[in-house]
């Protein structure tokens, strides 16, 4: 019981989250589908074992819709939540731990033919234990706080392992900046790959033409310049016969994450 629940409530959750998304960027987000999963499964976490199939339909729906509008919480309150862990983990707990209050039920926690005595939720008139899951909302939230907080100052005050850099460090790249070296050459560096994020300047600073470079599953039939194939074919890339051939010079790492070639004025 405890699996199909989890499994239930990460569907819907996933489904939700993805239909919120499209409202506004109309189209379907694997990111999207991703992070409503998360939030179902987390809010499974605390409720699969005690809740009906039916009742997880309920938790992974609200739970994909409430954590998707707590990634704005963020903005309001001015915090560096990159990842959105609070919406995620945070909210989705939060819902499940309540939830559980209102479906559990004394038929499924007993049937690990242990657990035969402990009273479910609302469903079965349990009225109290509302109250009681509040009270373990607010003693996990309470205790994750605070420890949290002291690992944080903890790790933050050793030398070398500060959580947080410079404004100049995130604009350039932590990758960079903590290791020398730019891990994401071959990733989405920009939104979008024709900004100028080329591993090189094909045009030898001219900046009339550039071969974008082009994620490998984002090719779609476009042969990418490089060492092994510097020529490519003219159609492919849509480059003028009347231009000239092209200067492969090899950008620096600070190159790269600095210089965009930008539009010729008219």
């Amino acid at each position: 019981m405890a699996i199909w629940n989890t499994m239930i409530a990460a569907a819907f959750g996933g489904a939700v989250w993805c239909l919120l998304d499209f409202r506004i960027e109309r189209r379907w987000t694997m990111v999207g589908f991703c992070s409503g999963t998360i939030a179902g499964l987390v809010a499974a976490t605390p409720s699969s074992g005690f809740v009906y199939p039916w009742a997880s339909v309920i938790i992974g729906v609200l739970a994909g819709a409430v954590c998707n509008f707590a990634t704005k919480i963020k903005f309001l309150i001015m915090v560096d939540d990159a990842l959105d862990l609070f919406a995620e983990h945070a909210v989705g707990g939060i819902v499940g731990l309540i939830l559980t209050a209102f479906f559990a039920s004394p038929t499924v926690i007993g049937l690990d033919g242990v657990n035969l005595s402990i009273p479910g939720g609302w469903i079965n008139h349990n009225w109290k234990q509302l109250y009681i899951q509040f009270a373990y909302v607010c003693a996990t939230c309470g205790y994750s706080f605070v420890a949290t907080a002291i690992l944080a100052k903890v790790v933050d005050s050793i030398p070398g392992l500060h959580l947080r850099n410079t404004a100049e460090a995130e604009k350039r790249g932590m990758d960079e900046i903590e290791i020398g070296e730019f891990a994401s050459d071959y990733i989405e560096i920009r939104r979008d790959f024709t900004d100028g994020a080329a591993p090189f300047d094909s045009t030898d600073g001219k900046g009339a033409f550039f071969y974008p470079h082009v994620a490998a599953g984002d090719r779609h039939g476009h042969l990418e310049v490089s060492f092994a194939n510097p020529h490519p074919r003219e159609e492919q890339h849509h480059q003028p016969s009347e231009q000239p051939e092209p200067s492969y010079h090899i950008e620096s790492v600070s190159e790269k994450t600095e210089n965009t070639v930008a539009p010729t004025p008219p």
